[in-house]
């Protein structure tokens, strides 16, 4: 199984390389759990350092600030290891957020889900990332190694911008380390572990062991949980996984985290939550609209999330999802994009964005790497 200050037209981009998580769990870092940090004074200087750290020094005028406007990020979670430069994205998920109803919508793409964009070449969904940053066919590429990143960040965006026919503002990249500090920092998490699960992978030093039942799971078995895929060096061998089942742990951990940060016990991880965001996530958020963004979500009520994932067939090489499926996740996010002066409620005044409204993409063809 497969995210440092960068310069890009002049802007800061700040990051380092490091999870292959968060998905919405950088919702959670980003959107909750370090804007309660805001709100308690002797973290409220670490808080800002860490949106310095994370985010770039871009200004935003006030008609896009996340507080007037809705917003919608790309989350995208890697397993970054150096030693083998892997950087697919084993978590893929859009994101919705709309400041006046304060409600959002999540949507989990499959890591093995066929996206076949127009000017490059088809393949999985968690490959783009990594070849926008490794790949030597973008003649424009950068070779600075930040920059390339920031690079990876804008066009992989577009790439589901076109997908899902919905326009997205911000990519955020995070790496595995940082959901196994998040959930330690809290004490670990309490789940229903709804299979036994092994595998044993020497070459990457991967190894998974859970039984089934309720436990409480620390933050490498918590990524163990949300990761699993199939049973592999084991004896006897456990079921394998699915994408979608693997979409709905995801989602699980999300909701548990959400209740233990939304307390008052809660914000005594804060301190160890931020070092963890400040060193292993990569964003091209600006810094002033991440604090924009903890204020106006910070007291979102978990209840307006709606976390949809997409389903689709297995070929034996690729989930192939129907267009239709595609479409309705489509309306669902759009419909968050839209302030309730201009909302009467009706598919008619939300419609799908055509893909030929979605940012341009770069029109040259890549060789993708070979998903883990």
């Amino acid at each position: 199984m497969s995210a440092g200050e960068t310069t890009q037209g002049g802007k800061r981009v700040r990051s380092s390389r490091a999870l292959r998580w968060i998905v919405g769990i950088v919702l959670v870092c980003l959107v909750m759990v370090a804007g309660a940090a805001a709100y308690v004074g002797n973290l409220y200087q670490k808080f800002e350092q860490t949106t310095v750290m994370i985010g770039t020094d871009e200004e935003i005028p006030l008609e896009q600030r996340a507080s007037k406007k809705p917003i919608s990020l790309l989350i995208l979670g890697t397993d970054y290891r150096a030693k083998t430069r892997s950087a697919n994205t084993d978590v893929i998920m859009v994101a919705t957020l709309n400041p006046e109803k304060k409600t959002a919508t999540v949507v989990s793409i499959p890591r093995d889900t066929f996206i076949d964009p127009k000017g490059l070449q088809g393949g999985k969904a968690n490959s783009f990332y990594a070849a926008y940053l490794y790949s030597r066919s973008f003649k424009d590429a950068p070779k600075e190694k930040e920059e390339r990143q920031a690079y990876a960040m804008k066009n992989v965006r577009d790439v589901y911008s076109r997908y899902l026919a919905v326009p997205i503002d911000y990519t955020v990249v995070v790496n595995f380390q940082t959901f196994i500090d998040i959930i330690d920092a809290y004490g670990g998490i309490t789940l229903h572990v709804d299979q036994s699960m092994c595998y044993h992978d020497i070459a990457d030093d991967t190894h998974i062991i859970l039984s089934e039942g309720v436990q409480k799971l620390d933050g490498k078995k918590t990524l163990d949980f949300v990761r699993y895929r199939k049973s592999q060096n084991c004896k006897p061998r456990t079921k394998s996984s699915s994408d979608f089942e693997r979409n709905a742990r995801q989602q699980r951990v999300i909701s548990a985290l959400l209740e233990k940060v939304l307390t008052p016990q809660g914000l005594l991880g804060i301190g160890d939550v931020l070092q963890a965001v400040g060193k292993n996530v990569a964003t091209d958020i600006p810094s002033k609209q991440i604090l924009e963004m903890m204020e106006t979500y910070v007291a979102i009520d978990k209840s307006n999330i709606a976390f949809l994932h997409l389903e689709g067939r297995w070929d034996g090489h690729y989930v192939k999802i129907a267009q239709e499926d595609v479409e309705k996740s489509t309306q669902a996010l759009n419909r968050q994009m839209v302030l309730t002066e201009t909302d009467t409620g009706t598919d008619a005044d939300n419609p799908i964005i055509s893909p030929a409204d979605a940012q341009p993409m770069i029109d040259a063809p890549i060789t993708t790497p070979s998903p883990n």
